[in-house]
């Protein structure tokens, strides 16, 4: 029996997936200690029709409850509850502050239900609730779950992001006055939050060192290959890379992970030295890497990305590759580890240097900064949160 808190996750994200997920790392770190109970995306209806028609990916038969709706995940930490809500309505296009509120209030009651009949049937008693960027049915969920702590985990700038950016803002501010603890992943996060709750921690993301460090191998092929590993979105510059990309002929890119904006798929995919491999489970991820010669992050510098501390930084680095980035936030942790571009002629002299002039001494230096950053050292940190020490 396991000696640590309860803690029930509540998130924008499904555990499962194609990409590499902070909320599910940690958690995964966290149940070798705690129980944890992570709650699923809450799916709506549309997602539930579209799912049925092969249009989508969704777990139609645990949203109706054909199948149980909580299950237990092994993890190489320990086991994780796991449970998928029941579907809702999709609200976030209203526009009416007031309307959107009132049915958000409204169907969050019909998942606390759900999420209560889970509490039971776990036995779960004052949780430490852990709410990962939703406040969406934070503000109607707060104190509705018994807990003991209400903490904020913020992993991106919601006024930022397209998807909830409606109402995501008004709400966050909202739930930020319900919290007793806030953790962020950026400097830019923390220097915002900070301003409105005064009590935010900065744990940055980490990295599944052993994962990723299957990519690493001496590198001796005469063509070059320049890699990224991410979503294909609107967080890249696509003017610098089709740029890039032109400079170096003789250099092939091979992008990794999936595709949410075609037709600038379509212009990069015009020339003859880039590879798409789509979206890949994580564990085919280092099989990719391995044959990189260099990794990149290649964003756009704007609201949203100024705030991300991304998770690719670190897998490139296990993975004791180079790396070029443009400079969309603060790096200033990896101050001589990565080179940071200005604009697309500095990110493809830097492309360039870095490929000439890489040693295996340096390779080493990035595996020894990788392994500082493993998701074991990134949950230590939350532990010490969720210790009654930190209030002390």
């Amino acid at each position: 029996m396991k000696k640590g808190k309860d803690i029930i996750c509540l998130t924008m994200t499904t555990w499962e997936g194609d990409y590499m997920k902070t909320i599910v790392h940690m958690m995964s770190h966290l149940a070798k200690n705690h129980r944890v109970l992570f709650v699923d995306y809450p799916f709506t209806w549309k997602d539930a029709i579209t799912a049925s028609l092969g249009r989508t990916k969704a777990p139609v038969k645990r949203m109706l409850g054909i199948e149980e709706r909580l299950r237990t995940l092994p993890t190489p930490h320990g086991e994780v509850y796991h449970l998928t809500l029941p579907p809702g309505l999709p609200i976030n296009w209203i526009k009416h502050t007031g309307a959107y509120q009132t049915l958000n209030k409204w169907q969050t009651s019909l998942l606390k239900k759900s999420i209560r009949h889970a509490m039971h049937l776990l036995d779960f008693e004052a949780p430490i609730v852990i709410n990962a960027f939703n406040p969406l049915i934070g503000v109607p969920l707060a104190g509705k779950l018994s807990e003991s702590q209400l903490i904020y985990y913020c992993y991106d700038e919601i006024r930022a992001a397209h998807w909830c950016g409606q109402h995501g803002g008004e709400m966050e501010d909202k739930f930020l006055e319900k919290v007793d603890q806030v953790i962020v992943t950026s400097q830019g996060l923390l220097e915002r939050k900070s301003l409105l709750h005064p009590n935010v921690k900065l744990i940055k993301n980490g990295v599944d060192f052993d994962l990723f460090h299957q990519a690493y191998r001496p590198k001796f092929e005469q063509k070059k290959i320049v890699g990224y590993v991410g979503s294909i979105d609107f967080r890249l510059d696509y003017d610098l890379l089709d740029r890039v990309i032109r400079s170096y002929p003789h250099y092939e890119f091979h992008f990794v992970g999936r595709i949410t904006e075609p037709q600038q798929h379509q212009r990069l995919d015009q020339h003859a030295n880039v590879r798409f491999f789509g979206a890949q489970q994580p564990n085919q991820i280092p099989r990719l890497m391995s044959k990189f010669d260099i990794g990149i992050i290649p964003f756009a510098t704007n609201e949203f990305t100024k705030n991300i501390y991304p998770l690719k930084i670190n897998e490139y680095l296990a993975a004791g590759l180079p790396v070029v980035t443009t400079d969309f936030a603060p790096l200033a942790d990896f101050d001589g580890y990565i080179s940071v571009a200005r604009d697309a002629a500095e990110f493809s002299r830097l492309l360039d240097v870095e490929l000439t002039f890489d040693t295996t001494d340096k390779a080493e230096e990035r595996l020894d900064l990788a392994k500082m950053n493993d998701w074991s050292a990134r949950a230590a940190e939350v532990e010490a949160i969720l210790s009654p020490k930190a209030y002390a």
